[in-house]
């Protein structure tokens, strides 16, 4: 097996080593997560210097090691040049990228949360609602790794959900029925206005999603429902939220 191999690959974050050296956590379509080293990337010289900066897709070439491998080559092929104008963008552009990196295994195919991911990266380059995107990205990257909520049907006794308010449960994995709810517990009801914003994410992608005009109070419920869960799923809270509620907090985020 030859030791050189090229991959695409999404740049979810990095960390100086030493002088010169950074270590790269990235992501890809068919090899998953991974870790590399980047020898030299500090040197005004190094032709990998911009290159592999986070949110930056390209295309690499890499040399496996014994520990971790290396990368020899490197060309870009999206910056995403928006994101970098804007604190509240890259931010966003950050939170994706760290929900993927804990999500993401390594050296585990999953084609389509690198796509997901991608194509993210891309809506909130091109303007798209950045609250809308993120609530998106987390509902959907639920359903790559194997997460996805049950919203159709009550998750306890499996008879279909009338259009309703209705309680959704982490541990339980979704909505419950009337008869099935909790009297008490960790669950939050959802409206029938979550109810269908949920159900539309499910089944259309990102274009018919960056249509969506959607009401504060209704994005604001749709992210305290995705936070519980995703703080569930995770057992710990993902970093970069803490930092977007910051923002938020300040006026930076819009």
């Amino acid at each position: 097996m030859s030791r050189l191999y090229k991959t695409q690959g999404l740049i979810l974050s990095h960390s100086y080593v030493g002088e010169a050296d950074a270590l790269l956590c990235i992501y890809t379509p068919f090899l998953g997560k991974l870790r590399a080293v980047a020898r030299g990337v500090k040197r005004s010289k190094s032709r990998l210097a911009g290159h592999l900066e986070p949110l930056t897709h390209c295309s690499l070439m890499l040399a496996r090691g014994r520990n971790l491998d290396i990368i020899s080559g490197c060309d870009t092929i999206e910056a995403f040049a928006p994101l970098r104008a804007s604190l509240w963008l890259t931010s966003c552009g950050l939170y994706v990228a760290e929900l993927t990196d804990r999500l993401g295994m390594e050296g585990t195919d999953n084609r389509k949360l690198f796509q997901l991911l991608l194509n993210t990266l891309q809506s909130l380059s091109q303007g798209v609602e950045p609250s809308t995107v993120l609530r998106y990205f987390e509902f959907r990257s639920m359903a790559c790794s194997g997460y996805l909520p049950e919203i159709w049907r009550c998750v306890a006794c499996g008879h279909s959900l009338e259009m309703a308010s209705h309680a959704f449960s982490p541990p339980a994995g979704g909505l419950l029925c009337p008869q099935c709810r909790p009297g008490n517990g960790p669950y939050r009801t959802v409206s029938v206005g979550g109810i269908k914003v949920l159900r539309f994410f499910s089944r259309h992608g990102l274009p018919a999603v960056a249509k969506l005009r959607l009401k504060p109070e209704v994005l604001r419920e749709i992210e305290g429902l995705m936070q519980l869960y995703v703080t569930y799923v995770l057992d710990q809270e993902v970093n970069t939220a803490k930092w977007l509620r910051t923002l938020q907090a300040s006026g930076e985020g819009r």
